[in-house]
């Protein structure tokens, strides 16, 4: 029993009694936490906010981003309206150069999934200055705020277009060409 307590009275043994100490209160937090159902650490201090159960973006096409989903309303979509990243797949392969297209028909191709304020900035586009003929990868998601970011790795670049729902649908209401 000496050699216990003069074990003990080193500083490691001071060390080893905090140690099983820290694990003691750890446990018994832990059971009494597991025990008491919806108690927190924090029940000890008084009343408290209870927290907002959060969930999943149903408009997301990708798993749990990290981003606050607080930060704004989820946008609101017509029932049977398509996913948003339907709308700007669908819209980066209207939008790619293809030889003997008239701006008409390029246009006309662009136009369901584009918002009006798009249409007009496009209506003097020539669909040849177009800078990229093929998408090579799969769409990139990104939230930003109100708006959903899509990024297409294509030959020469990247397509980034800014999405927003507009009318409980998306709609493409920015176009961008990044260089490679």
């Amino acid at each position: 029993m000496r050699t216990v307590l003069r074990l003990l009275g080193t500083r490691y043994g001071i060390a080893l009694v905090l140690v099983v100490f820290v694990l003691v209160v750890v446990g018994l937090g832990r059971t009494l936490l597991n025990s008491g159902g919806e108690r927190s650490a924090n029940d000890a201090l008084g009343p408290t906010v209870a927290p907002v159960p959060t969930s999943a973006d149903p408009y997301s096409s990708l798993g749990d981003d990290g981003v606050d989903e607080a930060a704004g309303p989820a946008p609101s979509l017509s029932k049977g309206a398509a996913d948003v990243s339907v709308v700007a797949t669908r819209f980066a392969k209207a939008w790619l150069r293809k030889p003997g297209i008239t701006g008409e028909q390029w246009r006309a191709a662009l136009k369901p999934d584009a918002s009006p304020d798009l249409m007009a900035e496009l209506a003097d586009t020539d669909p040849a200055d177009v800078p990229t003929a093929t998408i090579t990868g799969p769409v990139e998601l990104q939230n930003a705020g109100p708006a959903t970011v899509a990024k297409f790795p294509a030959e020469g670049g990247t397509i980034v277009l800014e999405l927003q729902v507009v009318d409980g649908r998306w709609q493409v209401t920015s176009l961008d060409w990044e260089t490679a």
